[in-house]
């Protein structure tokens, strides 16, 4: 004898069908969500150099660093803050950092001038000024 389901028993396949359905849904919202995470230009009006300009995307459309540190340099949940990493660096490794575009960050090789570049770095040493190894010392 065999036994039917009734209308109101979901099946194995039914509960997968449905269990499949929301999983792009929840890959949509955690797509929108992480692209929300972008940083904000600073205004036209507040930048004070043409490295900032650079940063911020308003000299060169494909050079939009302030996407993921923030127009200020700050980070957001896209890319870190420099407030911790500049310091530490020489310019010459700064450049080398846009250049090749270490971890997740995209290179910019290429794509900036020798002259933009020292801009740049000259903006992001202003912003976030090297320590002295002094500062970092513990004393007892």
């Amino acid at each position: 004898m065999r036994f039917r389901r009734r209308a109101s028993e979901g099946t194995r396949s039914d509960v997968s069908m449905s269990a499949r359905r929301r999983v792009p849904v929840w890959g949509l919202l955690l797509g929108l969500g992480i692209a929300g995470c972008a940083g904000t230009q600073t205004p036209p009006e507040r930048i004070s150099s043409p490295g900032e300009a650079l940063f911020n995307g308003r000299v060169k459309t494909d050079v939009t660093c302030y996407r993921c540190h923030n127009g200020d340099g700050t980070g957001t949940l896209r890319g870190p803050s420099l407030a911790r990493r500049i310091p530490k660096l020489t310019d010459d490794e700064i450049v080398a950092a846009i250049a090749e575009g270490p971890g997740f960050m995209p290179s910019f090789k290429g794509k900036l001038d020798d002259a933009e570049m020292k801009a740049l770095t000259a903006w992001l040493r202003g912003r976030f000024p090297k320590t002295n190894e002094a500062d970092n010392a513990s004393y007892p």
